[in-house]
């Protein structure tokens, strides 16, 4: 199968080398200084797992032309760019299969209408990683395996192939806005503890509004019906006693999961926790979740800090 990833950072480079690992043609599409990174070295993988590295020459485009041709691309994109990128991928006629694996909470219609229904897949990631030295490394989130909406099954299976662990979802729309308010709350925790996971984990009172964000957050999106998030997240973050939820994300915060999993992104990317935010207050009614409304605020105010190129 011809496959082309529009976007080569830490989720385009992992499903690239996988996917071209299990045989598949792989096409990366790539930012400038990245692109030429990978023509240089390839496109580098280590599963942190395992300790195995895998290298791959893939080849490597500046951008997506409107005239290549290919079975499917994947989107592995910030929040931010969706936007910029989409008049672009309406544009590329001649691939049938859009799969988006990118963080957003505002809803998928207008994708669907500018796209086609039949062209868009949504999705996401199971994985956690980051750059070092050029080299990709990453784990497969086991409390998160990658989702796929269900109605997609030759992208399950493909991405099946490729030895992702994966999850089918029947509403997706729902999903990634639950997965916002979780996202987004943690991103304001840390930021409020200068994006430091273990220091985070030290601080009782900061994991405890963490919780009661995601809690409030999900209440109010159980007020407007929306089907809820995965059970295992649910029962840690929503049905056990809270101090038990609060003992058990200290102890992942202060463990090296906790960096891996949710500061390193969160650290590099206040651009785009802005923007979750931003979608995150989309279904939120004044004074409805104060705690999570804090959190926001916290992402806003890092993301002023840090400037608007960052």
């Amino acid at each position: 199968m011809r496959i082309v990833v529009l976007g080569a950072g830490v989720q385009g480079t992992v499903f690239a080398v996988r996917l071209a690992n299990a045989g598949h043609a792989v096409t990366l599409i790539a930012r400038s200084e990245r692109a030429a990174e990978l023509r240089r070295g390839g496109a580098a993988i280590q599963d942190l797992k395992t300790m195995q590295t895998s290298t791959r020459p893939l080849p490597v485009l500046d951008q997506l032309l409107p005239d290549l041709a290919a079975d499917v691309c994947l989107v592995a994109v910030r929040r931010e760019q969706i936007e910029a990128v989409l008049p672009t991928l309406v544009a590329a006629t001649q691939i049938p299969r859009i799969v988006f694996l990118v963080n957003h909470a505002n809803g998928s219609d207008g994708l669907r209408e500018s796209l086609g229904r039949s062209r868009t897949v949504l999705a996401f990631p199971g994985i956690a990683g980051a750059s070092e030295g050029g080299v990709i490394q990453y784990v497969d989130i086991p409390q998160q395996r990658t989702v796929v909406e269900r109605n997609a099954p030759d992208i399950f299976a493909l991405f099946r192939e490729a030895g992702l662990p994966i999850q089918p979802v029947r509403d997706m729309d729902a999903w990634l806005q639950r997965h916002a308010v979780f996202i987004t709350a943690i991103a304001g925790a840390l930021y409020e503890n200068g994006c430091d996971a273990l220091r985070l984990g030290q601080n009782p009172g900061a994991v405890r509004c963490f919780i009661l964000s995601v809690r409030e957050g999900w209440a109010a999106l159980d007020r407007r019906n929306v089907a809820p998030a995965p059970l295992a997240l649910r029962i840690i973050l929503s049905r056990v006693p809270l101090r038990f939820s609060i003992g058990y994300w200290r102890r992942l915060f202060s463990s090296p999961r906790g960096d891996l999993y949710f500061a390193r992104h969160t650290r590099h990317a206040p651009a785009e926790m802005a923007a979750l935010a931003a979608d995150v207050r989309t279904f939120l009614r004044p004074n409805q979740a104060p705690q999570l409304v804090r959190q926001l605020a916290s992402i806003d105010a890092w993301r002023e800090q840090t400037g608007p190129n960052a």
